[in-house]
């Protein structure tokens, strides 16, 4: 499943980059986050918990953000947890005022198979609510 959009955000490309470059300020964005830790390679590993409509439970999750350039960022997930899988692979441009995100999001497993119907949806407004947290989180400055 293909995620694409955009966010306007009140502050310069290097204010948005300064933040989106830091997962540690980033984290408190992700829903129902559990814990965090950073790894030595500078990826984090992430426990939490996640509910699609009536499939609830933990999962646990590798997350890495590594800065391409100047304007662009690419976060890799993998994450396991209710007998399912889910691999996101992301691409974030910044300008500024704007953040442009592109997910591409892929689900095995029970939340694939039980929570197809209810899945494109769920996952929409979980990105959606993730980039509104980050605007509110850079404006606060």
């Amino acid at each position: 499943m293909k995620y694409e959009g955009q966010v306007n955000v009140n502050a310069t490309r290097q204010e948005i980059m300064s933040y989106m470059d830091n997962i540690e300020k980033l984290v408190p964005c992700f829903p129902k986050i559990k814990q965090f830790t950073k790894n030595q390679d500078g990826s984090y590993d992430v426990v939490g918990s996640v509910g699609i409509g009536f499939i609830r439970g933990d999962y646990k999750a590798n997350v890495k953000i590594d800065k391409v350039n100047d304007t662009n960022l690419k976060m890799i997930a993998k994450g396991k947890g209710m007998n399912s899988n889910v691999d996101i692979d992301a691409s974030i441009e910044v300008q500024d005022n704007l953040i442009k995100y592109s997910a591409d999001v892929k689900v095995s497993g029970t939340l694939a198979t039980v929570g197809a119907r209810m899945m494109g949806s769920a996952i929409e407004g979980i990105v959606n609510d993730l980039f509104s947290c980050f605007k509110k989180e850079i404006e606060k400055k």
